[in-house]
C-alpha cells in the first residue's frame, strides 16, 4: 500500500509540475481615475512577428472585450505584418497614429513582450516516518520485572525528489486615448507574467480574461 501511495502521489507530482500554467497580474499603473471604453473602437495590438501567436491573443482579446458590448478590432485586419526590428521616429509614429484616428480608432491597447526568465524548481514526495512501539521490562529492586512501553522513529519510505525547468513570461499591456491630447494619451499599463505556458489557446484566453477584469472594475 505504501508503494502505491508513494506511485501516486509521484504521479500526481508530476502532472502537477507538467500542466500548471498560470496567468497573473504583477503591477498596474493608471493615469486616469475612470476607463470609459463605452462608445468608443478599440484596436488590440499584439506586437509580435509570431503570425499565429499576434493572430491568437488578438482574436482572444477582441472577443472578450466584446463580450461587454465593447467596439472591438484585431490589428491584423489592418496590419498584415508587424516588423519589430523596425525602429520609426516620431514622425512616423504620428503619421501611423493619424491614420488609425481616420480610421475611426479611439483607443489602442498593446501587448508587448518585455522579458523571459527561466528558472529551475525541486519538488519532494514521500519519505515519511514512522514510530513504533514495544515492551520493555526492567527489574525493580525488590527483584520483580516490571514492563514499559518504549519508542523509536523509523523512516517509512525513502524520498524522491523531481528537479525541473520553467520559464516565465513578462508582458506588458499598454493602454492609449487617441481622442486626448498628445501628453494624455498613454492612460493605463498592466504588467502580467505567465508560467510556464503550455498550450496558446488556454493561455491567450487567460490572459484576455485577465486583462479585460483590469480594464472593466
Amino acid at each position: 500500500m505504501k508503494t502505491i501511495n508513494k506511485i501516486l502521489g509521484i504521479l500526481i507530482l508530476i502532472v502537477m509540475v507538467t500542466s500548471c500554467s498560470t496567468v497573473r497580474v504583477v503591477g498596474t499603473w493608471d493615469n486616469s481615475k475612470e476607463l470609459n471604453l463605452n462608445n468608443k473602437r478599440i484596436m488590440v495590438i499584439s506586437k509580435t512577428d509570431d503570425h499565429v501567436i499576434r493572430s491568437q491573443f488578438e482574436s482572444d482579446l477582441v472577443n472578450k472585450l466584446r463580450e461587454y458590448g465593447l467596439n472591438s478590432m484585431e490589428s491584423l485586419t489592418v496590419f498584415s505584418k508587424i516588423d519589430t526590428e523596425v525602429k520609426l521616429n516620431e514622425n512616423e509614429v504620428q503619421k501611423i497614429v493619424d491614420d488609425l484616428k481616420n480610421k475611426g480608432v479611439d483607443i489602442i491597447i498593446l501587448n508587448t513582450l518585455k522579458d523571459t526568465q527561466e528558472y529551475s524548481r525541486t519538488e519532494t514526495a514521500g519519505g515519511g516516518y514512522s514510530t513504533l512501539y514495544f515492551p520493555t521490562y526492567f527489574r525493580g529492586p525488590n527483584g520483580t520485572f516490571y514492563r514499559y512501553y518504549s519508542s523509536i522513529h523509523v523512516k517509512s519510505e525513502p524520498e524522491s525528489t523531481i528537479t525541473y525547468t520553467g520559464k516565465k513570461y513578462i508582458l506588458e499591456t499598454v493602454i492609449y486615448d487617441l481622442t486626448k491630447t498628445d501628453n494624455e494619451q498613454l492612460i493605463s499599463v498592466i504588467t502580467t507574467e505567465i508560467d510556464n505556458p503550455k498550450s496558446l489557446g488556454t493561455i491567450s484566453k487567460d490572459f484576455s480574461k485577465r486583462i479585460v477584469n483590469e480594464l472593466i472594475k
